[in-house]
């Protein structure tokens, strides 16, 4: 029904044989590198995500470590001192805090001319989950009469 042709009677077509495969790999070249590029962007973002949530995490543990050695040093009941706040000590097991730790220094000094006593709480939370670890840093000053 169709004449058959063969590529010795047009050398035009003799010349573009298999180009059609190396563009087909071309183009499957190209579309894997942009696979891999989007799989590192979405991976990037995850990572990303997770600092930002464990730095939310650690920056409220501090915030806690201050507010308790607040409480400490000069709740009600007690002769304000730094020696009475808890250096160190690990957050309780519950959803948010699982997996941080907080170590607090506390200085204290005194201004004869106002005759306060100054207090500097600094609250240093970690928390961590397996690879990432996230650091957070808190300090207040107070003053007692």
């Amino acid at each position: 029904m169709f004449p058959k042709r063969s590529i010795q009677h047009h050398p035009r077509l003799l010349k573009q044989q298999g180009s059609m495969l190396v563009i087909a790999l071309f183009v499957i070249i190209v579309l894997a590198f942009l696979g891999l590029a989007i799989v590192q962007i979405s991976s990037d973002s995850s990572r990303s995500m997770v600092y930002e949530v464990y730095g939310a995490r650690a920056f409220n543990a501090a915030n806690s470590g201050v507010e308790r050695a607040l409480n400490e040093v000069l709740g009600p009941g007690v002769t304000p001192s730094c020696s009475l706040a808890t250096p160190s000590y690990n957050m309780p097991d519950i959803t948010g805090f699982s997996g941080c730790s907080i170590n607090l220094t506390c200085n204290e000094f005194s201004v004869v001319e106002t005759g306060y006593t100054h207090f500097r709480i600094t609250s240093e939370a970690s928390c961590s989950a397996g690879e990432f670890v996230v650091q957070r840093s808190v300090a207040v000053d107070a003053r007692h009469k």
